[in-house]
């Protein structure tokens, strides 16, 4: 099982990186550097983004399942800003929304959602949250 789930991991990866190369035939691309997340309070997501204006105020979008949406720029170390060739990296301490219980406890997928300055979408990706696994009492 650990072995399926690093291969996925690997796949995501890749296949992150091999979009972010490409992405500026595509138009504007988001990838989860951080595709897979454990739960806890110092959860952390590394997001990424290329095809970008270079120096367009963009903003981050966390959506839940229900479609809720809010405004992470306040949790997001640098602030995304696209450099002079359309690409930006950002961190998102999460830990807040995993805390709070804003991730569903047993984990699931999340739709993050880049917008322009007047929070018209540009793109979009999704992030996996997974809970932490109960350490077994020894007897």
């Amino acid at each position: 099982m650990k072995k399926i789930i690093g291969s996925l991991m690997a796949l995501f990866f890749v296949a992150g990186f091999a979009g972010m190369c490409f992405a500026a035939d595509l138009g504007p691309m988001v990838t989860m550097g951080t595709p897979l997340v454990k739960m806890s309070k110092k959860s952390e997501v590394v997001i990424m983004g290329t095809g970008f204006k270079p120096g367009e105020e963009i903003n981050v979008l966390f959506v839940s399942p229900d479609g809720l949406q809010s405004d992470i720029g306040y949790a997001l170390k640098p602030a995304p800003k696209p450099d002079n060739t359309g690409s930006w990296t950002t961190t998102w301490a999460a830990g807040r929304y995993v805390d709070r219980k804003l991730i569903d406890p047993k984990g699931g997928a999340y739709k993050i959602v880049i917008t322009d300055a007047e929070y018209n979408p540009i793109a979009h990706s999704a992030v996996f949250f997974q809970p932490e696994k109960k350490k077994k009492k020894k007897k």
